[in-house]
């Protein structure tokens, strides 16, 4: 957007930082890849069958068991055994399941998720069952039943169950129900979409027909705040995943872009150039009583808050000549820089917990932006992507394992997501033109 570009065009004739001070150099070392969290768990995960076989049923349990499969997987805290070495047989009941089967070489599991699929009706249920295979009983056994007998219904009996497992290790809330809201310009100007947290179920969101980009979901409900293109110029706008529209008050004839919420839904920050070159307000998030944030010579954009506190805000700005990463407390005070070692630093979030900020980082003679974690507490940074094209514009996932972020390392800009080591790489969109801006929700309500 031009708003971007104009703050790669500011660095034109700057000097980049040349001497860095040893302690820096120190604090500002890349340490690569980081290894984080407990080893993961072994797990085998047998197919799950109707009792009746038929075209139908064949089609929703194969939604069941991929969606089932995918959501453990991709949870980064547990391994699947390969199924290649899984005994024949159905693996529906208790009595189905002979341990020593199951913890062999090959499969060496710790645990097994098992069950049975049926159809109440026209109800989706599936029963689904975790055994220790270390002793005789299992941890679950409950029944997780969908709305209907269609395909959403299997993903969601499929998310439920995993987010069960993953509770019951001890591993925390699944992120199976999440979504994940985005810009594309698929049928034309860029508008904003939706999707599963694994890439299914895309739809759109807003129809205005101009320029929709860099939505932001709400920690608090389902609302999605983004810039949009309107007569008057860019404007701060609110949907909601369900298409519902709310109301921003903003000056007239002002640019208003890039907009982010407190913790509790109640505060918007973004970037408004209504006072000349773009500073970062605060308002309530019907845009009543704005309130300026920052006060610099230079451009103060892309706000976002720290979801544990409430405290302190990130941003970018270009007041010491490149656009750098900085926090202020949430009043506009106490400003403070985080990158230091030059370059080209945009688009950055806190983690759920508020220790870590994710970003995008083009440093010094990279050639390509790159996704760093910079962590709060150690002062370090750490580099989770390289080689790979562009990657920007990442957001947590409300369970701080996840990100997700644009990228064009398949050759198009696309929506990709990776867990907090680097790993698991997930390419969530495929259609054509541009998928971008990646904005994860919070966790579904019970």
């Amino acid at each position: 957007m031009n708003t971007l570009a104009s703050l790669k065009t500011v660095t034109a004739g700057v000097l980049l930082w040349g001497l860095v001070l040893t302690a820096r150099q120190e604090r500002i070392d890349n340490v690569g890849i980081r290894d984080k969290g407990p080893e993961a768990v072994r797990i085998a995960v047998p197919e799950f069958r109707f009792a009746t076989p038929g075209e139908k049923t064949e089609r929703l349990a194969k939604v069941f068991n991929e969606t089932l499969h995918r959501d453990l997987d991709f949870s980064g805290n547990l391994e699947i055994a390969s199924p290649s070495f899984y005994p024949s047989g159905v693996f529906a009941n208790p009595g189905d399941i002979k341990a020593e089967e199951w913890t062999k070489p090959g499969i060496a599991a710790r645990y097994i998720a098992y069950g049975s699929l049926s159809l109440s009706g026209t109800r989706f249920i599936a029963t689904g069952r975790l055994r220790d295979l270390t002793g005789q009983q299992d941890s679950i056994a409950s029944n997780f039943p969908g709305h209907n007998d269609e395909e959403e219904s299997a993903r969601i009996a499929a998310h439920n169950f995993a987010d069960r497992i993953l509770e019951q290790l001890g591993f925390g809330r699944g992120i199976g129900r999440t979504q994940i809201a985005f810009a594309s310009n698929r049928n034309g100007p860029k508008e904003i979409y939706a999707m599963e947290y694994d890439g299914t179920n895309q739809r759109r969101l807003t129809t205005h027909g101009s320029i929709a980009i860099a939505p932001r979901w709400s920690p608090a409900d389902d609302r999605i705040a983004y810039t949009v293109w309107r007569d008057t110029g860019q404007q701060v706008a609110i949907t909601s995943s369900n298409g519902e529209r709310f109301s921003f008050a903003q000056a007239g004839g002002a640019a208003n872009i890039l907009p982010n919420w407190s913790p509790d839904g109640k505060t918007i920050v973004y970037a408004s150039r209504r006072d000349g070159d773009y500073e970062i307000y605060s308002a309530g998030a019907d845009g009543s009583n704005p309130r300026r944030l920052t006060n610099s010579r230079g451009i103060d954009l892309s706000p976002s808050f720290n979801p544990a506190t409430g405290r302190r805000i990130v941003f970018v700005s270009n007041r010491s000549g490149t656009p750098q990463i900085y926090t202020m407390s949430f009043d506009g005070t106490d400003v403070q820089r985080i990158t230091e070692d030059g370059g080209d630093a945009q688009n950055p979030v806190y983690s759920p917990d508020g220790k870590m900020i994710a970003f995008a980082w083009q440093k010094p003679q990279s050639g390509a932006f790159d996704i760093f974690l910079y962590d709060t507490q150690s002062l370090r940074f750490i580099q989770l992507t390289s080689n790979s094209g562009n990657n920007e514009r990442p957001t947590f996932a409300p369970d701080g394992k996840h990100i997700a972020f644009q990228s064009t390392r398949s050759g198009t800009t696309q929506i990709w997501s990776m867990t907090l080591d680097g790993k698991k790489l997930l390419q969530l969109t495929t259609s054509g033109g541009i998928n971008e801006g990646p904005t994860w929700s919070g966790f579904a309500k019970p």
